[in-house]
């Protein structure tokens, strides 16, 4: 990956981890949980189609949220990928 490749996918990172960091987006992920939650509690057991629809609502949250970590992840290795040439680009000038 080349230097400008890492520093969008820093920038992507930094965004993802701000859109994290909100707490709108913190309060409508609980939501999101507490209602499939309770949605579930109140189904009754035959309807199995309905329980499966909610476990499914639940697991794409979860999804959305486990891609914005990834995205923070990559955007941290990435960081330090910089970091490291940075050093070695020092070393290499004064060394």
């Amino acid at each position: 990956m080349s230097g400008m490749d890492d520093s969008g996918e820093v920038a992507r990172g930094l965004r993802a981890q701000a859109i994290l960091d909100d707490a709108l987006v913190g309060e409508a992920f609980a939501a999101i949980e507490q209602e499939c939650i309770a949605e579930w509690r109140r189904a009754p057991a035959r309807d199995v189609e309905g329980r499966e629809r909610i476990w499914l609502m639940l697991k794409l949250a979860e999804r959305l949220k486990a891609h914005f970590d990834s995205v923070v992840t990559s955007g941290k290795l990435a960081g330090e990928r910089i970091a490291q040439l940075e050093k070695a680009r020092r070393l290499r000038l004064f060394g």
